[in-house]
């Protein structure tokens, strides 16, 4: 258990800090999406005669309460939660109080306020959004968290599952399952292996991608060396 409290950590070390730089947009690459429209303010201050402040702004574009609107919310969420745990449990490794089961991560996880006190319920592992529920999954064999976000119904979009660290990933880039039925949906065992849950009727879609500045890569390498166990 010390042997995989060493190797795990660091493979979750770079699964969340990557989700953690890359979803910082939180978009979703959706066949047929729309764009969010964006309006860039000009603020004048100075003498303009009347002795205030003049502020330009153009017409404020909303999104309207639509399936994708509340997907993008739901996958925000996911992703908090994801990282959460992920980040969670590489502390408790590092410190050798590694969660017991999904019941005590949730409990760590609202303790350090990493999530909404009223997301909390009283079902172990199981937090409840404004568009979703949210299902907390953890082997503390190999220190694996998959979350799963359960719409409400139809309207707030497909179901959505990230699995930290994502050791069957082939691709480059961090990545998520969603559901490729809106009803219906079958949802994987947990820790199934990827074939079988795109088999049950799950698509992975890869997070929005930045290019992370040479600075910010320095400090994200020089930060995981310093929480890499020696």
């Amino acid at each position: 258990m010390r042997e995989q409290g060493h190797i795990w950590p660091l493979v979750a070390v770079a699964g969340g800090a990557l989700l953690v730089l890359v979803v910082v947009p939180l978009a979703i690459q959706r066949s047929g999406g729309g764009r969010m429209a964006t309006v860039d303010a000009r603020v004048t201050i100075g003498d303009t005669g009347s002795g205030s402040s003049i502020v330009e702004r153009g017409s404020l574009y909303r999104w309207p309460d639509s399936e994708v609107p509340r997907t993008a919310e739901r996958l925000r969420d996911v992703t908090a939660v994801a990282i959460a745990a992920s980040t969670s449990v590489i502390e408790g490794s590092l410190r050798g109080r590694i969660p017991r089961d999904s019941a005590e991560l949730v409990a760590y996880i609202a303790q350090r306020q990493l999530i909404p006190t009223e997301w909390l319920t009283s079902e172990p592992g199981v937090l409840q959004t404004l568009r979703g529920t949210i299902h907390v999954r953890y082997s503390p064999t190999d220190l694996t968290v998959e979350v799963i976000s359960v719409p409400h119904d139809r309207r707030d979009g497909p179901a959505i599952l990230i699995r930290l660290p994502d050791l069957e990933n082939t691709r480059v880039g961090a990545r998520y399952f969603e559901s490729i039925q809106l009803d219906g949906i079958v949802y994987p065992a947990p820790f199934a292996p990827i074939a079988e849950i795109i088999a049950s009727g799950w698509q992975p879609r890869l997070f929005t991608q930045n290019q992370i500045p040479d600075d910010q890569r320095a400090q994200l390498e020089q930060w995981a060396n310093t929480v890499s166990p020696k």
